[in-house]
């Protein structure tokens, strides 16, 4: 998998679209995806959780992390000509970024981002391909 946060310059690369990173978002701003989440699964444990809110939730998970993770918004993200692929693996990278490490140094002191696991990856990657 390829890495959307390039730790070095301190920025997210999305095909020609470069955004700083935010660090340090807010607890407040971060308590919507847990108060949200919890709401959708007391919905769904009750049975009362249409497909129709499901994939609306969907649709404001991807807004909220575009816009509190990388200050735009999910049609600016996808104005990029990003394909659904690329866009959930940036979402997931971009949650993942928020709720883990919340500044790029923390990111950087883990093995997800470190240069020479990534490139011992694509490597091993290749090799299984093959």
């Amino acid at each position: 998998m390829d890495f959307f946060l390039d730790t070095k310059e301190k920025v997210w690369k999305i095909k020609d679209l470069i955004i700083p990173v935010i660090e340090d978002v807010p607890m407040k701003d971060l308590m919507w995806f847990r108060n949200a989440t919890k709401e959708i699964h007391k919905k769904q444990e009750s049975g009362k959780l249409t497909q129709t809110e499901a994939l609306e939730f969907d649709d404001e998970w991807w807004e909220k992390t575009c816009e509190i993770g990388l200050g735009k918004s999910k049609d600016e993200i996808i104005d990029t000509g990003i394909s659904e692929r690329e866009f959930r693996n940036l979402m997931a990278e971009v949650f993942h970024f928020l709720t883990t490490f919340g500044n790029v140094e923390e990111a950087m002191r883990s093995g997800l981002y470190d240069p020479e696991i990534q490139k011992k990856r694509q490597e091993d990657f290749k090799i299984t391909q093959n």
